[in-house]
C-alpha cells in the first residue's frame, strides 16, 4: 500500500470519502483523474473502494483509515498499486546539509517528474548534476562540461574514506572492535548501529554498483524518442 497525501483529492463524496483523485497512473504513466466508486466499510477501522483511471481504465485500490465517528483520519489514505510518481530519496537531509540550493533543485525534479513533465525533469536533473560537481570540484574544474565534471569526480574526492572510517570502527581498539571482547555486553543499540553500518557498507559495495549497472543496461536499450518533427522510415 502507498500512502497518497489527501491534497490530491479534488472531490469528495456528502460523507467526506474521497471521490475523485489526481495521480499519475501506473498504467499509462499520465497524469489522471481517478473516480472512485461507492465505499465499503471493513471493520469499522477502514473504508475501502475501487477507482478507474479516466484515461486509460487501470483499476486502483484505495484504502481510507476512519475513526470511531467514521470520519476520515488525516493522511491516511492509501492505494494500491503505488502510483506512477516517485518519492524523495532515502538521505535527502544528506543533500540538504551540503546545500541547500541542491536539495531545492532535486525536490523541484521529483515534482517536475510527479506532474509528469518530462522534459522539464530532464533539464532540472541536468541542472542538479551541474550544481553538485560545481559544489565537490575545485574551482578550477567547475567551468568544465559536465561530460568532464563527472569523468574527474573520482580523482578530486575521496571514495575511499567511508571504507577507511569503517576500517578504523571495526578495528580491535575501535568503537565497534572492543565490543567483540564480550558478546554477552552487546546491547540493541549496539546490534542495530553495527547492523546499519553492515547495510550501508553492502549497499556502497554491492548494491550501489549492481544498480547502477541495471540502470546502465536500461539506458542502452531504450527505444530513443522522436525529435519534434521527426518521422518514422
Amino acid at each position: 500500500m502507498h500512502q497518497i497525501p489527501d491534497t490530491s483529492v479534488q472531490a469528495r463524496f456528502a460523507n467526506g470519502f474521497a471521490r475523485a483523485i489526481e495521480l499519475i497512473c501506473p498504467g499509462c504513466n499520465t497524469k489522471a483523474m481517478f473516480e472512485a466508486r461507492p465505499w465499503q466499510e471493513h471493520g469499522g477501522q477502514v473504508v475501502a473502494t475501487e477507482m478507474s483511471c479516466t484515461r486509460c481504465g487501470r483499476p486502483v485500490l484505495l484504502v481510507q483509515l476512519i475513526d470511531d465517528f467514521n470520519n476520515c483520519k488525516p493522511e491516511t489514505l492509501f492505494t494500491y498499486p503505488a502510483p506512477g510518481g516517485r518519492d524523495c530519496m532515502t538521505g535527502v537531509q544528506h543533500l540538504q546539509a551540503l546545500s541547500g540550493p541542491l536539495a531545492r533543485t532535486y525536490d523541484s525534479a521529483v515534482k517536475l517528474y510527479n506532474h509528469a513533465e518530462w522534459g522539464p525533469t530532464a533539464l532540472t536533473v541536468r541542472h542538479l548534476l551541474e550544481g553538485l560537481c560545481a559544489r565537490l570540484l575545485p574551482a578550477e574544474k567547475r567551468d568544465l562540461p559536465l561530460p568532464r565534471q563527472l569523468e574527474t569526480l573520482p580523482r578530486d574526492i575521496d571514495l575511499t574514506r567511508p571504507l577507511q572510517d569503517i576500517s578504523h570502527l571495526m578495528a580491535p581498539d575501535g568503537a565497534f572492535g572492543r565490543q567483540f571482547e564480550d558478546e554477552a555486553a552487546i546491547d540493541k543499540v549496539t546490534a542495530e548501529n553495527l547492523l546499519e553500518l553492515a547495510e550501508q557498507l553492502i549497499h556502497y559495495l554491492v548494491v550501489l554498483p549492481g544498480e547502477l549497472a541495471e540502470l546502465k543496461s536500461r539506458i542502452a536499450t531504450a527505444p530513443v524518442p522522436l525529435r519534434r518533427g521527426g518521422s518514422v522510415g
